[in-house]
């Protein structure tokens, strides 16, 4: 669905077809980019006539298995070279009408591997990256059967590291995946690079090397192959009727800029199941590339799901200026730390957060409650007394006081700095590896795509600082938590007749109505 400029284009490979094994059916995928060359080693030509020599027998395997109208499609050269293969009109298309539909019995999802030996040999297994890690097995499974899986065609289209622009963080050097580490206040190397390595193990230990499923020994494939697998589901993969799913030919589908067209699901008669649907999203004239829309994504997003950033050009459905800020309960940093993760646990919520922010300056209400809960203590820290653990939480949807408000502020400043502080020495690295002799184009291209990222999330954290700094000076215009409690009680008003005290220490007799 993606290359490193746009879509990771499939190429068809040619190659040998062993019994049983996956690396003897995919090939060598021991080692990536950074230490060997990633192009493929035939010519360019000679790589045109593979994909074209496939091609035919791929669309044949799409009829076959259940996917319909289709008549006015094929498989073919993008229109751009560096996309690779993309959906091509056979005949004049007008807008709305349908593209393809796939059975979801054909995608590749976790109705699938329930249904696959894998599903009973995970067990209770739940991936730190998710489901993606499990259809990644799966994939890798049906690789092992080769030309006996109902996939082996299919598995054969999709493209290799480097092939077609087909590039992910999960192949980029360590030196690259460090200046990604502080191109975005999203986490990547946690959340993405060492998930999978965390899933591989799992999966090494036990399911490989317990030979749980029959095909997959302690050799069947390593991490290089795992990750590889992973960028292929995370960025061909569509999320629809609730799961993630790698529907054939549909990956196929480069992204177009404007696009509105992303698949629905939808019936396919009365004993037919569902079908994931694409309809066109605008005139497309015979010969031309058939695009759709991965949906609308943050930069960071577009890179880990599809290895590329989309150019901030006007009427691309790129959600710009939207980062993610992350705060955390700190036991070290808080003596009330106990007090609060009782609370936490009684709600059934976690110890840390992430929250978006945008270039708008819209703050986020939730995001605010959790600071001020965070920064809970001093006088305002009877508010935690088991008393108030069933109200407290709810408490925290206003300001509490002033002083835990100064605290909220500051800390959305300090994080804010902090991550434009990251962006600037990222920038830097990038700098001095630009100046590297010999750099590659790959590796220029992938600079490229961090800048973007760098780029879009700037313009959220500067105008999430300049409200905080706005926030920080109007403390004598909120009503804090005392004043709103005494109102709640009708205890902040002007006493009444009734209520006044004379000298003696009784009630003044004045107008009382005896």
């Amino acid at each position: 669905m993606a290359s490193i400029k746009h879509k990771l284009g499939a190429t068809f490979l040619l190659l040998a077809m062993a019994e049983s094994g996956v690396q003897a059916f995919l090939g060598p995928v021991v080692a990536h980019s950074y230490t060997t060359v990633a192009a493929a080693s035939t010519s360019p030509v000679m790589e045109s006539q593979d994909r074209a020599s496939l091609a035919p027998k791929l669309f044949d395997w799409y009829s076959k298995n259940g996917i319909k109208d289709i008549s006015k499609v094929c498989v073919g050269p993008a229109s751009q070279q560096e996309w690779g293969m993309g959906l091509v009109a056979t005949a004049p298309i007008k807008r709305g009408e349908q593209i393809a539909t796939i059975p979801l019995t054909l995608c590749l999802s976790m109705d699938s591997v329930r249904l696959s030996p894998v599903g009973k040999a995970v067990g209770g297994f739940e991936p730190t990256l998710g489901e993606a890690s499990l259809i990644a097995l799966q994939l890798l499974y049906e690789a092992s059967l080769g030309p006996k899986s109902k996939y082996a065609v299919y598995i054969q289209s999709l493209p290799r590291e480097g092939q077609d622009g087909f590039d992910h963080p999960l192949f980029w050097s360590p030196a690259e995946q460090a200046i990604l580490a502080k191109s975005s206040t999203r986490n990547l190397q946690e959340t993405l690079i060492d998930a999978v390595a965390a899933d591989f193990s799992w999966i090494e230990c036990n399911i490989l090397a317990r030979g749980a499923v029959v095909g997959l020994g302690a050799d069947a494939f390593d991490l290089a192959t795992y990750e590889w697998a992973v960028a292929v589901v995370l960025s061909r993969s569509f999320f629809a009727d609730n799961g993630l799913r790698l529907a054939p030919l549909l990956d196929m589908a480069n992204r177009g800029e404007g696009c509105q067209n992303e698949p629905e699901v939808g019936g396919l008669g009365i004993f037919g199941g569902k079908g994931l649907k694409i309809a066109a999203d605008r005139d497309t004239k015979k010969g031309q590339e058939i695009v759709i829309s991965y949906g609308p994504k943050s930069g960071i997003e577009f890179l880990e799901d599809h290895g590329f950033v989309p150019p901030p050009v006007a009427g691309n459905v790129l959600v710009g200026g939207l980062c993610a800020l992350t705060f955390e309960l700190s036991k070290e940093e808080d003596r009330f730390f106990d007090d609060k993760e009782d609370v936490m646990s009684e709600l059934k919520l976690p110890m840390a957060f992430s929250f978006d922010v945008r270039s708008d300056g819209d703050v986020d209400p939730e995001m605010l409650q959790f600071l001020r809960f965070l920064n809970l203590g001093g006088k305002d820290a009877f508010l935690l007394e088991a008393v108030f653990r069933n109200e407290v939480w709810s408490f925290m949807e206003a300001p509490v006081s002033e002083e835990n408000e100064q605290k909220v502020d500051n800390m959305i400043i300090q994080a804010c700095t902090k991550a434009l502080a990251d962006f600037e020495e990222a920038e830097k690295l990038s700098e001095n590896m630009l100046k590297t002799s010999g750099v590659s184009p790959l590796t220029i291209a992938r600079l490229e795509s961090l800048t973007r990222v760098r780029e879009s999330e700037k313009g959220a954290l500067e105008a999430t600082q300049a409200w905080a700094n706005r926030d920080l000076m109007t403390g004598d215009l909120k009503v804090y938590y005392q004043e709103r409690r005494l109102e709640e009680l009708q205890l902040s008003g002007p006493l009444m007749d009734n209520e006044l005290m004379d000298n003696a220490g009784g009630r003044r007799t004045t107008n009382l109505d005896w």
